[in-house]
C-alpha cells in the first residue's frame, strides 16, 4: 500500500517511523505530501489543505503524507487518496509528558513559567493550573499533547467520549504503542505489505540519558491527573494493540521481532562508528536540531564505507530536518 497517512504525535518516537516512511517513498519513488513552509503543517493550528505544497510537476496525486499536524480527517481527505492507510503512534503518558516538558521547556509558555523553580516540572505539576492558559494556541501540547495532535479537545478534564474513541478506530488502521515498537513495526510492516529489511531502524531524536528527568510515584500519579485524556487514548488502543499481537499469533511475533532486531544489529554494526554521540561530536548534516533545553544525540558513520553502503547508512542516521530538506529539494527540484 503506498497511500499512507502518518499522524506524527510528539515524543512517542514518531520521527523514528517517519524515517522508515522516508526511505520507503525515496525508495519507490513516491510523493510526498510536504507543509509549504517549514516542516510542519502550520503547527498548532489545525490541518489545512492550504498549508500544502502543490503538487510537483508531473504528479497526479500525494502518495505519503508524515510531517507534524494537528489532525483534521476531513482536510486530510481533500489532499491524500481516498483508499490511504491511516497510522499514528500513543506513549505512555507519564513518559511522553516528561519528554514534552523538558524538550520544549522554554518554548511552551506554561512550561516557561515554571523553569525559574530548581526543580520546574515539580513546580508545574503541583499547580498546574497557575500556568496554564487554555486559550494560548502556543500551550497546545502543555495539557495531553497526543489527544491535541489527534484533533481532540485537549484542555477538558474529561477523558474521551465512545464516540470520539470511535471515530479514532473508524480513521486509523492502526496505533502503534511505543512501549511496543518492533511489534507495531510488525504489524505496520502487514499492513503496509513491506518486507523485514524495510523497517530496520535507528532510534532517532531522542536525548542524552542525563536529560531524562527521573519520575516518582508521586509525580506519575500528578502527570496521569493532568492527563487524563491522553491516559484514556493510551490504555484503550494499548489494549487494541495487544489484541492485534495476539491475533498475529504471539509465538510468530516473537521470531519476527528477534529477527528483526538482528537485522537492526548487523545495519549498526556496518553503519555506525560509535554508539549514539553528542551533538559536539557530530558533523553537520548528521546533527539533530537541537532545543535549548537538551542534547539531542546522532550517529557518526563508519569512515570505510562504499558509496553504496554509505548512502544507505546516511538514510538510516539522518536527521528529519535534514532528510525532509534532501527529499524536498529531489521532489520540486529546489531548495526549501
Amino acid at each position: 500500500k503506498h497511500h499512507i497517512v502518518f499522524l506524527k504525535t510528539h515524543k512517542t518516537g514518531s520521527s523514528t517511523f517517519q524515517n522508515i516512511l522516508f526511505r520507503l517513498g525515496e525508495k519507490e519513488g513516491l510523493v510526498f505530501a510536504f507543509p509549504a513552509r517549514s516542516f510542519q503543517f502550520s503547527y498548532p493550528s489545525n490541518f489545512s489543505k492550504k498549508s500544502v505544497k502543490e503538487l510537483p510537476e508531473n504528479a497526479t496525486e500525494f502518495d505519503i503524507i508524515c510531517s507534524h499536524m494537528r489532525l483534521d480527517v476531513e482536510e486530510v481527505k481533500k489532499v491524500m487518496p481516498m483508499d490511504s492507510v491511516y497510522l499514528t503512534i500513543l506513549r505512555d503518558p507519564v513518559e511522553s509528558f516528561e519528554s514534552v516538558f523538558v524538550y520544549y521547556g522554554s518554548y511552551v509558555p506554561a512550561f516557561k513559567l515554571a523553569s525559574e523553580f530548581p526543580d520546574p516540572l515539580t513546580a508545574f505539576l503541583e499547580k498546574p493550573d497557575l500556568y496554564y492558559n487554555s486559550t494560548m494556541l502556543s500551550n497546545s501540547i502543555a495539557k495531553n499533547p497526543m489527544a491535541y495532535d489527534l484533533g481532540l479537545r485537549a484542555h477538558d478534564s474529561d477523558g474521551p467520549s465512545l464516540q470520539e474513541l470511535q471515530k479514532i478506530e473508524k480513521t486509523f488502521s492502526l496505533v502503534m504503542i511505543t512501549e511496543y515498537f518492533d511489534e507495531s513495526l510488525i504489524l505496520a510492516k502487514e499492513l503496509l505489505g513491506l518486507n523485514l529489511e524495510d523497517i530496520i531502524y535507528l532510534k532517532l531524536n531522542a536525548r542524552q540519558k542525563e536529560d531524562v528527568v527521573s519520575i516518582s510515584k508521586d509525580q506519575a500519579a500528578k502527570i496521569r491527573t493532568w492527563n487524563l485524556l491522553d491516559v484514556a487514548l493510551y490504555n484503550h488502543f494499548r489494549k487494541k494493540l495487544q489484541n492485534k499481537i495476539e491475533h498475529y499469533g504471539t509465538q510468530r511475533m516473537e521470531q519476527e521481532v528477534r529477527t528483526l532486531r538482528g537485522l537492526i544489529a548487523e545495519v549498526t554494526q556496518q553503519c555506525i562508528q560509535d554508539k549514539a554521540v553528542k551533538p559536539e561530536q557530530l558533523e553537520e548534516k548528521l546533527r539533530p536540531w537541537q532545543p535549548n533545553t537538551v542534547s539531542i544525540f546522532g550517529y557518526n558513520l563508519k569512515g570505510n564505507l562504499t558509496q553504496v553502503e554509505y548512502d544507505k547508512c546516511l538514510r538510516l542516521a539522518w536527521p528529519e530536518l535534514q532528510y525532509h530538506s534532501f527529499l524536498y529539494n529531489k521532489q520540486y527540484r529546489k531548495s526549501m
